[in-house]
């Protein structure tokens, strides 16, 4: 592609996102700091990167997405999440698959008048498959024309899949496991002002829809069998390099939903919240960054998620 030319899509590509988003627009997901900014920007095709992330909350959410805990509770997650991401082509469109393992511990307390209680649990959480597809403005293309290639609309299809392969003891008050499965859909959108990708003051507007479906646990802390409604997400960015190595962010994160019932029975928990916080990722080089986000609940229901997290990635192409 030559410099100058837009990575735009056809008509018809087009007329599908937005089917797809008019579909997604009245639902949104996840806890704690959601995709992240850039987390879907387009890469050249057959990239292949390693993450690390170092992951640090406190509040009264878990490791999981709709993990939330009501009344006096304190949950403190340190945890990391080793990550393969692997690019593809289909069908012209860039895509990519991605495998991730988190691990770590949570520990929680419990302040009652009398004394204080405390539980923790430790080691691997729920193994994720990612799969993102571009749907438009997300052309595969080779190291060449990807330096070239003028960003403007793009979008693509997000999937992950939860499997229960975490730790999880019913009888323990806080776990890293969910013990069910769940499925993620997603529609990373983006629109950037800049020459290329490359663009020393590149410019992003960021928006991404979501919702995660869970499968039941049939053996949850309380009751024979547990299940949750959908959890909805409504995440935003909108970022700005400052130079070729540094880019910064103001980020948001809507949730909605999440409500469990237990043997049939509403446990009336639906959640309600907004967080804001920002980020910024720094190039060490060609094949390193890293990058430091902070977010913080600024409203919610009695529900809804509390307390604030720190993420740390380092990202190295491979």
């Amino acid at each position: 592609m030559s410099a100058g030319h837009p990575c735009t899509a056809s008509l018809s590509a087009m007329l599908r996102v937005g089917v797809i988003l008019a579909c997604l627009t009245c639902a949104a997901t996840a806890h704690a700091q959601g995709e992240g900014p850039r987390a879907y920007e387009l890469t050249p095709a057959d990239s292949q990167a390693l993450n690390v992330y170092g992951m640090f909350s406190r509040g009264n959410a878990s490791f999981n997405p709709g993990s939330v805990v009501r009344g006096g509770v304190e949950i403190v997650v340190n945890g990391s999440i080793v990550e393969y991401a692997h690019g593809f082509a289909l069908a012209g469109e860039a895509g990519s698959l991605i495998v991730s393992l988190p691990f770590g511990e949570a520990r929680r307390s419990v302040n009652s008048s009398s004394t204080m209680r405390a539980a923790s649990s430790s080691g691997i959480g729920d193994l994720q498959v990612t799969a993102a597809f571009g749907l438009a403005g997300s052309p595969a293309l080779d190291a060449k024309d990807y330096e070239s290639c003028r960003p403007r609309l793009a979008a693509s299809l997000l999937t992950r899949l939860y499997s229960p392969t975490g730790v999880y003891d019913r009888n323990s008050p806080v776990n890293l496991g969910q013990n069910r499965w769940a499925l993620q859909l997603g529609l990373p959108i983006a629109y950037y002002l800049g020459d290329t990708y490359l663009d020393p003051s590149l410019t992003s507007f960021e928006l991404i829809p979501s919702v995660i479906a869970y499968g039941a646990n049939d053996e949850p802390a309380q009751g024979n069998r547990s299940s949750q409604a959908a959890l909805m997400q409504l995440e935003g960015h909108i970022t700005r390099n400052l130079n070729q190595a540094v880019w910064v962010s103001l980020d948001g994160l809507l949730i909605d939903g999440g409500e469990t019932t237990t043997d049939g029975v509403s446990d009336r928990n639906r959640q309600r919240s907004f967080a804001l916080g920002a980020t910024v990722s720094v190039a060490l080089g060609d094949t390193v960054s890293t990058t430091l986000s902070y977010t913080d609940e600024v409203s919610r229901n009695n529900s809804g998620v509390r307390g604030h997290a720190i993420r740390v990635i380092a990202e190295f192409s491979l």
